[in-house]
């Protein structure tokens, strides 16, 4: 079999965005393109047991399935994609006939739409994204859009702030833009909510006459939480349904008998990574029937060959139950919530990665990624039995290497499994050693499992044992195990130690004496923690990196509100505390040569971070080394262009074979 290469990860096919109509089910496929540097994205239908290419634009992605033929956004003549290049909002909709041929424009919206919820083909919402300068622009030059779009680019050798966040990661700055909802009938466009508010549409009702949606309202600083709103599709009415003041909503749940409810995180003990509570619209009010922080609701295995949501694409409501994905452990499973008692049961149980969810026959249809696989379509009965629909990835398994991640638990000093894997490199001789890297997932509410994960398979190729697990602040494990609020770089870096050293007793094939460390985001901070803290590692690769929280706060797009939150410091009544929880601080005990990967455009973990430690390092004569990747920002990893994805492994590989393999 063929050893996993750099650039293995582009042959996969990433399905998603599931939808089904009668006896087909619609999706699209994201596939990477190496010669363009680009990934398309494009729609089939799997109908009698074939699987069928609807479109070749290769920009297909949100689409809707209405009574006339498949609505999807593309941007086809060259004189629109002129007009958007200059920066002039437009979205043109086409429309494809279900028994084939080309697809026609349906409509043109001259905004930049980021969503549509269809009532009827000429009755519908959208969501854009509203830009307060273009408006200004748009309103100086007398409505000329050109003359507009000429201006602003005049104007572009400078920027002005006056809010926060000032910019998000993956859109670049975002002063003064706002995601507004907007009624469309008729041929009229009605603005519905305010340009002060950050807008979330989460669920039309069956019978198509209320909208709900989530609302932030601005005034200098995004709150970050959330008001819930019922807006009559009607008479465009909306009333305030919050069921708490500081709420943040991950869902509507409508049912086709009028009942309501939500699901609802109210930042309580957990701080905002608490797992959603269940709430049910009951005659006087809202009535919390699940709040034990056991579930997520939520899809958030790690992953960097799927493509998909961490939620269903729409709540699937059936009888009086609702139909979730929920992280469980190390996979995504489906489960089944009743909202009147908060009862929980799970429908699916295999291990797997589940990415999408959707009504399908007397059953669901779904995206998941089992075994050693990619992602394919399944269909799933009542019962929980899946069939597999697709084979879009099955011949990549069987030619190319694959290495299983052996299981390895142990129990930490809080009593907790700790869960993890060791994947053995490919061809290792009996009674010889191989050098080892220590892999940690972001977040650190994510959670990896032992399906395809390229990166660690690329180094089981290339002679590396791979160890990875997940430490306490893990998701899939309820509230309680996330808690290391206020004590980053405590728990967690002993579990992760203590996994190690497991690892070591176990598995006689790895050299102690050659072990490297690598992760991102909250890997990125836990690798530059670690650094500081021993140096049993001979390198280490920290990417997209946290380095000194008291910078982080006025930086990243979410610093404000989750530096407090996660180190429990305020800046300016205990900064000691978040310095003490500061990979910076410990800088000077560093020896392990260390490389770091960053992004210009990230503003998660912003490139400060990453500067900061890369600089104290080679002030002090570490070995070190600085990789910046222009034009990518936090997503770099998992949806970067596909050249600089390879770039980046080859970076991280080639830093752990010069210092583990001398």
């Amino acid at each position: 079999m063929k050893p996993v290469d750099y650039a293995h990860f582009g042959r996969f096919v990433l399905p998603h965005t599931l939808a089904a109509r009668g006896d087909s089910l619609y999706f699209c496929e994201k596939t990477a393109d190496f010669e363009e540097n680009k990934y398309r994205s494009d729609l089939f239908v799997l109908r009698t047991g074939a699987v069928r290419r609807l479109t070749a634009s290769g920009d297909a992605g949100e689409y809707h399935l209405l009574d006339s033929g498949i609505v999807f956004a593309s941007t086809r003549e060259k004189k629109d994609r002129e007009r958007a290049d200059k920066g002039i909002p437009l979205t043109v909709l086409q429309r494809l006939p279900y028994d084939g041929g080309e697809a026609e424009e349906f409509l043109r919206l001259p905004f930049r739409v980021t969503g549509l919820w269809f009532r009827r083909e000429d009755d519908f919402f959208f969501t854009a994204a509203c830009s307060r300068e273009w408006e200004a622009a748009l309103a100086a030059c007398g409505g000329d859009e050109d003359k507009a779009a000429e201006r602003l680019r005049q104007d572009e050798d400078y920027r002005v702030l006056d809010e926060v966040p000032f910019a998000q990661n993956g859109s670049g700055y975002t002063n003064g833009v706002r995601s507004r909802l907007f009624s469309y009938r008729d041929g009229q466009i009605t603005p519905v909510t305010e340009e002060n508010e950050n807008v979330s549409p989460l669920a039309l009702s069956p019978d198509g006459k209320t909208l709900w949606y989530a609302a932030r309202r601005f005034a200098g600083c995004d709150p970050f939480y959330e008001h819930l709103y019922a807006l009559d599709a009607g008479t465009l009415a909306a009333r305030d349904i919050s069921v708490a003041d500081r709420a943040e909503y991950q869902a509507v749940l409508p049912f086709a008998d009028g009942s309501l409810a939500v699901l609802a995180s109210l930042a309580g003990r957990y701080g905002i990574n608490e797992n959603a509570r269940v709430f049910r619209r009951g005659p006087d009010g809202w009535e919390q029937t699940y709040g034990a922080g056991e579930h997520d609701f939520y899809g958030a295995l790690c992953s960097d060959i799927c493509a998909g949501r961490a939620m269903a694409r729409e709540p699937v409501c059936l009888g009086g139950e609702a139909f979730l994905l929920d992280t469980q452990d190390d996979s995504v499973q489906i489960v089944a919530l009743e909202p009147k008692s908060g009862a929980v049961r799970n429908v699916t149980r295999e291990k797997g990665n589940i990415t999408d969810l959707v009504r399908f026959g007397s059953g669901f249809a779904m995206i998941a990624a089992r075994a050693g696989g990619g992602c394919e379509l399944y269909a799933l009965d009542p019962d929980g039995r899946e069939t597999r629909l697709t084979e879009l990835n099955t011949a990549l398994a069987e030619e190319y290497a694959w290495s299983a991640p052996q299981p390895l638990s142990f129990i930490n000093e809080r009593g907790s499994r700790i869960s993890g894997w060791v994947i053995p490199p490919v061809g290792l001789e009996a009674g010889r050693t191989c050098p080892a890297i220590l892999d940690i997932h972001g977040g650190p509410k994510t959670a990896y499992g032992d399906g395809y994960f390229h990166e660690m398979q690329l180094w089981a190729s290339c002679g590396f044992a791979v160890l990875f697990c997940n430490p306490t602040g893990s998701d899939g494990r309820g509230d309680a195990f996330i808690d290391i609020f206020g004590d980053y770089g405590g728990q967690d870096y002993r579990d992760l130690m203590q996994f190690t050293d497991e690892a070591l007793r176990r598995f006689s094939f790895i050299d102690p004496a050659r072990l490297g460390v690598t992760g991102g985001s909250y890997g990125g901070f836990m690798t530059n923690w670690i650094i500081g803290h021993t140096n049993r590692f001979a390198a280490a690769a920290s990417q997209r990196s946290i380095a000194n929280w008291t910078g982080f706060f006025g930086t990243s797009d979410i610093g404000y509100f989750f530096q407090p939150d996660q180190t429990k410091a305020d800046l300016w009544r205990n900064a000691e505390k978040a310095w003490d929880q500061s990979p910076l601080k410990y800088a000077d005990r560093v020896s392990t040569p260390t490389l770091f990967i960053h992004s210009d455009e990230d503003w998660r973990c912003p490139l400060f971070e990453g500067l900061q430690m890369f600089t104290a390092l080679r002030v002090r004569g570490v070995e070190t080394r600085l990789c910046l990747f222009r034009g990518e920002n936090h997503e770099l990893s998992r949806s970067g262009k596909p050249k600089h994805r390879v770039r980046r492994l080859q970076e991280i590989t080639e830093w752990m074979e010069k210092y583990l393999k001398k």
